[in-house]
């Protein structure tokens, strides 16, 4: 593993593993990947079994989000090799089994995915490490939905929100009951969705997540309006449109704005038609802005559509 001390990297090889990760998230991926190599090399010849492991494991994480599969099935293996019989390196053998999982997933072969994932759980439940637990459930719900296999999926989830509630992992656990809560509403249960993302909220603002509470407003706001529930649809996207505004995100901020014009265009009764033209105007305008051409035509086609049914009425 990286060596630090207070913070800081101690021995050469984790600082040649730290110069990866700054090349890393600098989008210099050639040189990541050398220094990745190359810290591989430095822990192999101060005989650090689980060091070298894991600088491989992120070489193979890093090949994986260059989508070059074939080399980063290559660096995993090679990780899990060296600590697949190593008992203080279970914890290590795991991850790199989680991210082999991913791997075979993005390459189509999702019944090989599967079974890594259940490795990675077997070794995961041996050692006790529920956070890793949780990721490995969460990747193989994943993969269950790629299959169309909902109800597995949604056990697999719920597997994962148990565990990511247990460690603490508090925003894990947000992001995973935002999962379950989008198939509970494909499948029509509104008041066990409802329930869910109202914890995904409450877990999202406890950790000061102004982006996920906006998102989870947003689906609250979207489930009410498939109910027709619209004055309480019309606040939660209205405090979805605000919190997407104050953390500058406006491609969400644009959609959550659709949203609320759609809630206001329901009829004359519920909604505020003119309200609903300032909302298609501002959401028009947003992506406008992001140069999002598709988006931009969309909405006017929508917004037009809006005017003309209202002027027939």
């Amino acid at each position: 593993m990286p060596r630090t001390s207070q913070g800081k990297y101690v021995t050469q090889a984790s600082k040649v593993f730290q110069e990866g990760d700054d090349n890393w998230h600098a989008g210099r991926y050639d040189e990541a990947r050398n220094s990745y190599e190359k810290a591989a090399g430095l822990y192999n010849e101060s005989g650090d079994a689980e060091g070298e492991a894991f600088a491989l494991s992120r070489l193979g994480e890093l090949e994986l989000s260059l989508e070059n599969y074939e080399a980063a099935s290559k660096a995993l293996n090679a990780s899990i090799a060296l600590v697949k019989n190593f008992v203080d390196g279970q914890n290590t053998y795991g991850d790199a089994l989680i991210k082999l999982s991913k791997v075979q997933a993005a390459a189509g072969n999702t019944d090989e995915s599967i079974a890594t994932a259940h490795r990675a759980q077997e070794v995961l439940t041996a050692i006790g490490s529920r956070d890793l637990l949780g990721d490995a459930y969460d990747h193989e719900a994943y993969v269950y939905l790629m299959l169309n296999r909902e109800n597995d999926a949604l056990q697999a989830y719920r597997k994962a929100a148990d565990l990511f509630e247990q460690d603490g992992n508090s925003l894990k656990e947000a992001s995973t009951l935002r999962a379950i809560a989008r198939i509970e509403m494909k499948h029509k249960n509104y008041d066990v969705a409802h329930d869910l993302l109202e914890r995904c909220r409450n877990l999202y603002r406890e950790n000061g997540d102004l982006l996920g509470e906006a998102s989870a407003l947003s689906a609250i706001g979207c489930l009410r309006y498939i109910i027709r529930d619209i004055e309480n649809a019309r606040k939660a996207l209205m405090k979805s449109v605000y919190l997407y505004g104050k953390v500058a995100h406006h491609f969400a901020e644009a959609e959550s704005l659709l949203y609320l014009a759609r809630v206001e265009a329901y009829d004359k009764e519920h909604g505020d038609f003119e309200r609903a033209k300032a909302h298609y105007k501002r959401s028009i305008e947003l992506f406008d802005f992001l140069g999002n051409d598709d988006m931009k035509k969309a909405v006017l086609d929508e917004y037009y559509n809006f005017l003309n049914r209202i002027m027939a009425n």
